[in-house]
């Protein structure tokens, strides 16, 4: 009897236990929908205290029938300046007992930087690629490379074309020699492109109210050379040839308050930058704005303490003049173009290296090729997905869905 008593004990506390931890979660999903209703309320509908964390606000949990069987108290950290993770702690417990258990969650709205490459085209990865991080295609996706991570596609079945290795067959939505085939889901919904042009409205807001707005410049456009301190150089692009460009400096610019860089123009982009940044360029005559890539940019530190968003309403270009040995440390968003490097008559490169993200509404390439021959770009091409972009996206980086949680854990 001794014994089973003891086995009774130990059940009811694990009951217990798994309760308080179920408590715990339903208060964080209590508060996803909350922001999801109110994306800017960090106490709960009551007024915000002077300094956060806020809270913690208190809550009664329920039974099917409606009796109070336990509670749940939530503390809310609001997102840093220039950031979008909310952080919030979730303390569960049953009515008159003494334990408790602690959920810390990060919720926040899924950015276009969450993917290592996302297409709006059908995409082909070759046999000598392979991907870290999650990839996407609104279309399909021809995969023969080696994959780490999920790669998706929005068709449950089409027709490759050509160029992406097709044969006029029907294929499935990721289909190819690669794998491994458990990361490969298909269909899922696909990433809209056309709200990034609502999302480049609110960056235009922000960079008004505490940011740097820079008008159209009347000539070819702006080169912005980021600096480790935070600021930034501005050039005015008066010519580019094939050679390169000519400019002639304007001035310099302290760290935009807000983080954000609105360009009514085109704009070349180089540096090293040490904190968080976007830099969007859109033009308001009807044509597209182009972000150019011609010299390294680079991330002071790759510990998270750094991102630079691009964010282009046309094609985001690594022109011919380009250095041959080049790195780009960013998450790249074409809202109508390409992510690419234009094609031009013998202007092969070496190598070129990709630390962060890729999202382009038309197709990508850094290399033009025919056979084993390189006829344009870059003969060698690494890429390597920045995972502190799912956390920690760039300043109002457009985002693709609504609320959700994008990190979980018991305290």
């Amino acid at each position: 009897m001794g014994i089973a008593l003891s086995n009774v004990k130990r059940a009811t506390h694990h009951e217990k236990l798994v309760s308080e931890l179920n408590i715990a979660e339903a208060g964080i999903n209590y508060y996803l929908w909350h922001l999801s209703h109110n994306k800017e309320d960090y106490c709960d509908g009551a007024t915000c205290p002077q300094n956060p964390p806020y809270g913690p606000y208190h809550h009664d949990y329920t039974n099917a029938s409606g009796e109070i069987i336990g509670s749940f108290d939530l503390t809310i950290t609001p997102p840093d300046q220039g950031d979008s993770t909310v952080e919030i702690k979730s303390v569960g417990k049953m009515l008159n007992s003494k334990s408790e258990r602690t959920i810390i969650a990060e919720i926040g709205v899924p950015s276009f930087a969450k993917y290592a490459f996302l297409s709006n085209t059908e995409s082909w990865f070759g046999d000598n690629e392979s991907t870290a991080g999650p990839v996407h295609s609104n279309v399909g996706i021809h995969f023969d490379g080696i994959a780490n991570g999920l790669v998706t596609a929005s068709s449950k079945k089409y027709t490759p074309t050509s160029t992406f290795g097709g044969d006029g067959s029907e294929y499935d939505g990721v289909w190819g020699e690669g794998g491994p085939k458990g990361y490969w889901v298909f269909p899922v919904p696909a990433v809209d492109f056309n709200k990034i042009s609502a999302d480049l409205a609110a960056i235009k807001t922000e960079a008004n109210t505490g940011g740097v707005f820079l008008d159209n410049s009347k000539s070819s456009g702006y080169h912005i050379i980021l600096k480790e301190d935070g600021s930034f150089d501005l050039y005015l692009v008066s010519k580019e040839r094939s050679s390169g460009i000519t400019t002639e400096f304007v001035r310099n610019y302290p760290k935009p308050a807000k983080g954000v860089v609105y360009v009514n123009d085109n704009v070349w982009v180089s540096g090293t930058y040490s904190g968080k940044i976007t830099i969007a360029a859109e033009k308001s005559s009807g044509q597209s704005a182009k972000i150019k890539i011609h010299d390294n940019l680079l991330y002071k530190a790759k510990d998270g303490s750094a991102a630079i968003g691009l964010v282009s309403q046309g094609n985001i270009e690594v022109p011919s003049y380009a250095t041959g040995t080049l790195e780009i440390d960013a998450a790249l968003l074409s809202a109508t173009g390409h992510v690419w490097f234009p094609y031009a008559d013998n202007a092969v490169k070496d190598t070129i290296t990709v630390y962060g993200a890729i999202a382009t509404f038309d197709y990508w390439t850094w290399t033009w090729v025919s056979g084993t021959t390189t006829l344009a770009g870059y003969a060698h091409t690494n890429q390597t997905y920045d995972p502190f972009l799912t956390l920690s996206p760039p300043p109002q980086f457009p985002t693709t869905g609504t609320y959700a949680i994008l990190n979980w854990k018991e305290e």
